[in-house]
């Protein structure tokens, strides 16, 4: 994940880039040398190897050192199987290689961010649940909409809405079988917000699915789980945030099949 990290990354300074660039092409130097030794293959500073570090998402230079080293074995890709032919477009083989890196990326980082205490508790309500409802608006329906038929495929009732429904919420009679997800990265979607107030109003079980603990759908909600998207390729934050829910509710699916078979 380090080193696609470092071919794909767009926030880097002509420096950093040509730091990166020549840690690339000449991986055992990272092997054999200094933070400082570095710098001066490189005419930088170490104190901007440091920096490029830091960027990287590691503490230092040793972490770096360490985490490369670990990669570096893994990312020895047969050439034969990635040459394009002479005319080929180099650019689409860019793109290409870029969307898996993304999307382990963004699996990787939610996995971090799992608390699992909320996790065990979700999956209790889980358990339990005779229903399944899961809000959503724009790319968050069409997440809600495939977590829906997954849990339907293994006989749990789910329904995915794009709004509020006022009919099923004002007749609502047994909630405490019902469990909830409300989706909204930024946690300030108006519409979403107004949905978890019902439906806490409503003593149901909330779960928010956001991109941060502070964001206001995650103080409403029973519990939250954080989803992740990168601020340094903010050009390519849907495609993290989405893969990200997609990835959260295929964990509580797994976890809902796994009850269906024990029963």
């Amino acid at each position: 994940m380090l080193i696609k990290k470092m071919k794909f990354m767009y926030n880097l300074t002509s420096q950093e880039q040509y730091i990166v660039n020549y840690i690339l092409e000449n991986p055992s130097v990272v092997f054999h040398s200094t933070a400082n030794e570095l710098a001066k293959l490189t005419y930088s500073s170490s104190s901007t190897i440091v920096r490029l570090c830091k960027k990287l998402g590691l503490k230092g230079y040793p972490d770096f050192q360490l985490k490369f080293a670990l990669e570096y074995k893994y990312d020895q890709i047969d050439e034969s199987k990635r040459e394009v032919t002479e005319s080929g477009d180099k650019s689409l083989v860019k793109e290409i290689d870029l969307v898996p890196a993304i999307y382990e990326q963004a699996l990787l980082e939610t996995r971090k961010m799992f608390n699992e205490k909320s996790m065990i508790n979700i999956i209790d309500w889980l358990k339990t649940a005779e229903r399944i409802d899961v809000y959503g608006v724009d790319m968050n329906y069409y997440v809600a909409q495939q977590a829906c038929a997954k849990w339907n495929e293994v006989g749990v009732m789910a329904v995915a809405y794009n709004s509020a429904n006022q009919h099923y919420l004002t007749n609502l009679k047994n909630t405490s079988s019902t469990v909830s997800f409300v989706i909204s990265h930024t946690g300030k979607n108006k519409a979403m917000i107004d949905i978890a107030k019902r439906l806490r109003n409503n003593n149901m079980k909330v779960i928010g699915i956001t991109g941060s603990r502070d964001s206001t759908i995650a103080k409403i909600c029973d519990e939250c789980i954080i989803t992740y998207s990168s601020e340094e390729q903010l050009n390519l934050s849907k495609i993290y945030s989405m893969m990200s829910s997609l990835y959260i509710f295929d964990v509580l699916y797994m976890s809902s099949f796994t009850f269906q078979q024990e029963e």
